[in-house]
């Protein structure tokens, strides 16, 4: 049950560090927490995000181990460069 524990007092955390960054009451955090829908998820990177993103990538970083710093998964790295190349052409 420690494992169960550890989980809800991380979400707390992530609850408590969602409220401060995007000024929000702790329920609407929570809310955005527990959103499933991935088109969603863009939403919270900025413009700056995604140009440290490319940046990271120009750099040598792989998708996997940007993806791990902005802990979301590949695909959502991958998804978000190729949407700012399709802007810029």
């Amino acid at each position: 049950m420690a494992g169960v524990e550890s989980l809800e007092v991380k979400l707390n955390y992530y609850a408590m560090a969602v409220a401060i960054l995007a000024k929000c009451n702790i329920e609407t955090a929570f809310e955005k927490l527990q959103n499933d829908t991935p088109e969603k998820v863009r939403n919270y990177f900025t413009p700056r995000d995604t140009e440290d993103m490319q940046k990271l990538r120009d750099e040598g970083l792989s998708y996997y181990a940007i993806a791990k710093i902005y802990d979301v998964s590949r695909s959502t790295i991958i998804g978000r460069l190729n949407r700012k190349e399709e802007r810029v052409s």
